[in-house]
């Protein structure tokens, strides 16, 4: 963080910039500590275009691979993580994408522009609490008290605990709620269509937050008798109720506006390819989704075979099976980030565990609904629910590990309840999925203050079960 901290490094906005802030982003100025020339506009900008990157590149594909969805081949860099090789290294750009631009950025924004822009300062702080979320979630320890005080002469920031993290996590959300809540009139400028993600919709950011606070509460089963409640309660508070409240990615497919995961697949040909463990649990139900999740399988001419395949956690060498699907991986595909049937599964979860057998085979019915309705366009048929919505803890997690693809909330379910069960790769070294990413290099290197873990079967804290 040494290295980084001091400047917002704008290098992930190559990866993922959009043509309406790119004037804006020409001209902004590095130094943190000369705000004249920074807007609460450019910020907001920043921390919603880099979350579009973390949302679609490293961490995710990382935890993907871990948890079956995909399977990375010996054709790139991916290879080595589907056999559970991950360096200090590898993970630098993640790092520095989340730290060095996302989190910064708000940090900016809650320090120059809180009293008179709540609204901008508000959203700043759930994407803050989403990022740091991912943060914590995928390395355990990490800075945030004093990650930020460059300017005071601190460049070698303490970590905090994980458990800390979580308490900061509700803390930040809490402070996201009441900015949000503040009458219009109380901001000097309001958010419009610079927020990419709701054009200045407060209401659903609002909602958003309650969601998010929901899921790290609901994170923390084990190690929070009262989580579960928690979970529900914030459910209850946010008012979600269809998939267009949901936070999505925005990629229009124009120049410099393309989907991610399409990019890759373009510039990196068969580096990734479906896991067999996600596409079998697919055809084992007749699921609706699997031409929209999964891509057929080509001929020699390149023509659509109508085949859907994945790899085994052991095979790192076809390149003939299937790649993401249309409704993931086109061009201007548009990627779920929070949405309703995430909420809806925490809530089925939530009073599963609280013994509301009614309520919760209600809400896994609508989160399976809502998944199928988001990526199908298309109602999910009676005959489908009822073959995929039998009411117990591991079906929940197996429907929502099912639903939530291309996010990194099904590899969290993994490591906090064991579902859905798994066989790592046996060819791998260890023979053991792991349950964390290691401490980038460049905080070991930098930063004695660092708490340091290379070992990728260490667990992090909530994981404890």
């Amino acid at each position: 963080m040494k290295k980084h901290i001091k400047n917002i490094a704008l290098s992930v906005l190559s990866i993922v910039t959009f043509t309406a802030c790119q004037s804006e982003l020409d001209n902004f100025n590095d130094d943190p500590n000369d705000p004249p020339t920074t807007t609460p506009t450019l910020l907001l900008t920043t921390m919603e275009v880099s979350t579009f990157a973390t949302h679609t590149t490293g961490v995710i594909r990382y935890s993907n691979i871990f948890d079956q969805h995909l399977m990375g081949t010996d054709i790139g860099q991916l290879g080595p993580i589907a056999k559970y090789i991950i360096t200090e290294q590898d993970v630098n750009n993640e790092w520095n994408t989340i730290y060095g631009t996302t989190l910064i950025s708000g940090h900016i924004l809650n320090r120059d522009f809180s009293t008179d822009y709540p609204y901008y300062n508000g959203m700043g702080q759930v994407l803050t609490a989403l990022n740091l979320g991912y943060a914590t979630d995928i390395w355990g320890d990490v800075p945030y008290d004093e990650a930020f005080l460059a300017e005071q002469g601190n460049t070698n920031p303490k970590y905090n605990t994980q458990q800390e993290i979580y308490q900061r996590l509700q803390t930040i959300l809490d402070a996201a709620i009441t900015n949000l809540n503040k009458p219009k009139s109380s901001n000097k400028e309001v958010p419009g269509n610079d927020d990419y993600i709701f054009k200045g919709d407060v209401q659903k950011w609002k909602q958003i937050a309650y969601v998010l606070k929901a899921r790290y509460a609901l994170r923390l089963t084990n190690r929070d008798n009262n989580a579960a409640q928690k979970a529900l309660d914030y459910i209850n508070l946010a008012g979600i109720t269809s998939n267009s409240d949901d936070m999505n990615t925005l990629f229009t497919g124009a120049a410099n506006e393309t989907n991610q995961w399409y990019d890759f697949e373009v510039n990196r040909e068969s580096y990734v390819k479906m896991g067999k463990t996600f596409v079998d649990f697919l055809k084992s139900s007749s699921d609706p989704r699997l031409t929209f999740f999964v891509a057929s399988e080509l001929d020699e001419d390149g023509n659509p075979t109508g085949v859907y395949s994945g790899n085994a956690p052991e095979d790192t060498e076809s390149t003939g099976t299937s790649y993401i699907g249309p409704s993931m991986a086109s061009a201007n595909s548009n990627i779920g980030i929070i949405t309703y049937a995430e909420a809806k599964f925490i809530e089925a979860e939530a009073q599963f565990r609280l013994n509301h057998p009614i309520e919760a085979k209600a809400a896994l019915t609508e989160a399976i609904s809502a998944s199928v309705l988001k990526y199908t366009g298309t109602t999910a048929t009676l005959l489908f629910l009822n073959t995929v919505n039998t009411l117990s803890l591991e079906n929940i997690i197996k429907q929502k590990y099912n639903s939530l693809f291309l996010t990194m909330e099904p590899y969290n379910d993994f490591r906090r309840t064991g579902f859905p069960t798994l066989i790592a790769n046996q060819n791998s070294s260890t023979k053991v999925i792991p349950v964390r990413i290691p401490t980038p290099s460049e905080e070991r290197l930098y930063n004695p203050n660092a708490t340091v873990v290379s070992n990728t079967s260490t667990k992090v804290w909530w994981d404890n079960n």
